[in-house]
């Protein structure tokens, strides 16, 4: 009713019977036999990567993506994969390959994207942890939309690489996406985290820097923002949600201190001018072939409010 999963994995309901009958005891790994959803835009062997594109609809892929290759060795069961918005780069969960996701808790509502239908589906119990990325929003507004936990890690942190790419995604689109979970409570999201960061060859941009080594002697301190953006007023629900984070900082021992975000307006502006600048130089004749109407339309609203970079421009 939802329209969250939109590739059922079949054989996950032999693969818990075998879990079951195999009673791995205290040698079971973190996520035994924990349900979990993967997205449409990551490699999982033997189903689509089509990233909600029906060109792509016939992307089937010969290996496991990184992460999912970590979910697998964590013990974790795939139960479905979760739909994404076309070319998994607009504000709701949508695309002419599998329709729209729902807001399981008001239809109204958009679950957010491009992760909106994993965030739907751990808010309904479809699956204990959803697999996401994040690029310009896509594990935190999901999340903020359906009332679940996520992190977007730093870059490295969890590896990725889709082996069934036909080209490389450009370069500031690599230094901006991460990889990274969804889940109903913290404590799961920290779990899921540690299972995703293992180790992998295929991406170059992994490193292993969890914890500096340091012994702490001073309280953690944390800077925060109620409204980072000067001349516009953040809406009061977000700023109560603030309050209400910082207050749980300082009860549990932190040290804040409130900043403010220099040129945040201008960076929200350049992260614009960034990625369509990519988009039109590095994807423009892909975009043109096999999007659709409403795509197009899109992402020439998208150049016509960002300035536009040649490509002298954006180097």
């Amino acid at each position: 009713s939802l329209n969250a999963i939109v590739q059922v994995v079949e054989e996950s309901l032999g693969q818990a019977e075998a879990m079951d009958n195999a009673h791995p005891g205290d040698a079971a790994p973190p996520l035994w036999g924990v349900p979990v959803t993967t997205k449409i835009n990551v490699d999982q062997t033997g189903y689509a990567n089509s990233n909600g594109v029906p060109a792509l609809a016939g992307n089937i892929c010969a290996a496991d993506s990184p992460v999912v290759a970590n979910l697998r060795s964590a013990g974790a069961n795939i139960i479905g994969r979760t739909n994404t918005p076309e070319f998994s780069m607009r504000w709701f969960t949508s695309n002419p390959l599998h329709g729209t996701t729902l807001n399981p808790w008001d239809h109204s509502l958009t679950p957010g994207d491009s992760r909106g239908a994993a965030a739907a589906a751990v808010a309904c119990g479809i699956g204990c942890i959803g697999h996401g990325n994040d690029l310009g929003g896509s594990l935190r507004y999901p999340a903020y939309c359906c009332g679940v936990a996520t992190i977007r890690p730093s870059l490295g942190r969890v590896p990725a690489a889709n082996l069934s790419a036909r080209a490389e995604r450009p370069p500031l689109s690599q230094a901006m996406s991460v990889q990274g979970p969804i889940a109903r409570d913290l404590s799961d999201v920290r779990l899921a985290l540690e299972a995703m960061s293992r180790r992998s060859s295929l991406d170059p941009n992994w490193v292993n820097a969890r914890d500096s080594g340091r012994t702490r002697t001073r309280p953690i301190r944390i800077g925060y923002c109620l409204d980072p953006f000067p001349g516009l007023t953040t809406d009061a629900h977000a700023q109560a949600g603030m309050r209400a984070a910082l207050a749980a900082c300082l009860e549990v021992g932190l040290a804040a201190r409130e900043l403010a975000f220099p040129e945040a307006e201008r960076a929200a502006e350049l992260w614009g001018e960034l990625l369509f600048a990519e988009t039109e130089i590095a994807m423009g004749d892909v975009v043109r072939q096999c999007a659709s109407p409403e795509f197009l339309s899109l992402t020439e609203g998208y150049l016509a409010h960002y300035r536009k970079r040649d490509f002298a421009g954006y180097l």
